[in-house]
């Protein structure tokens, strides 16, 4: 099935148009290197949690298609995705209780799911920094003069938790993300649905970001 969809060439001129769209509207960047980035990230994460490959593949198969709403702009976009897959995948040879697996998983991408698939794509969704690189920031540019010096994130599965590591070039300074908590609130909520904790590291240092970041600007506030 994903091979099928991949080879869809009106799928993929979709996606590569809802990445013009947004980085016009000043959403980032969401072509097939976000795309791309977020399906590697879910299988990631579902066989480190020791996932079967056909819910690895499911897993990916939301991963490809859950922006593709946007092209019609970035709000409620997850929930005309849905609708889109939903209709497109009735075509293809799939089941019911698969197509739902999906479409659910699209559907509250931006918000979380408490299903496997859908937690997977939530949390690979929200580390994925690099779409963030596109933004143009007409009050703060704190957050994006720091952000291109975060090189990639990297992603860690073990019995006990998930680690995102963060890739700089030793000059990224974390305390932007806390006009970006969402990279770290979301993954740290979807990973109980994954049964493991989220933890963050910096070049391979795990650091308790939740409570430097996020707690200092709820106490700054």
């Amino acid at each position: 099935m994903l091979e099928k969809i991949l080879e869809d060439k009106e799928i993929a001129a979709i996606i590569n148009n809802v990445n013009n769209i947004m980085i016009v509207n000043n959403c980032g960047c969401h072509g097939m290197g976000h795309i791309t980035r977020v399906m590697n990230y879910v299988e990631t994460i579902l066989k480190g949690i020791g996932a079967d490959e056909h819910t690895i593949e499911l897993g990916k198969v939301a991963a490809y298609l859950h922006d593709i709403g946007a092209i019609m702009g970035k709000s409620g976009h997850a929930e005309r995705s849905a609708d889109f897959v939903n209709n497109y995948l009735t075509n293809l040879n799939i089941s019911e209780e698969d197509k739902n697996l999906i479409v659910d998983a699209i559907r509250y991408h931006s918000n979380g799911s408490t299903t496997i698939i859908g937690a997977a794509l939530t949390f690979a969704d929200k580390i994925d920094m690099q779409k963030a690189r596109m933004l143009r920031f007409k009050e703060n540019n704190y957050f994006h003069d720091n952000i291109k010096h975060m090189l990639n994130v990297e992603l860690d599965v073990n019995k006990e938790a998930i680690i995102v590591n963060i890739i700089t070039d030793g000059l990224f300074d974390y305390y932007c993300l806390k006009d970006y908590t969402k990279m770290i609130l979301k993954p740290m909520e979807m990973s109980k649905y994954l049964n493991r904790k989220c933890l963050f590291a910096i070049d391979g240092k795990i650091i308790d970001l939740y409570n430097i970041v996020v707690e200092e600007k709820s106490y700054s506030n």
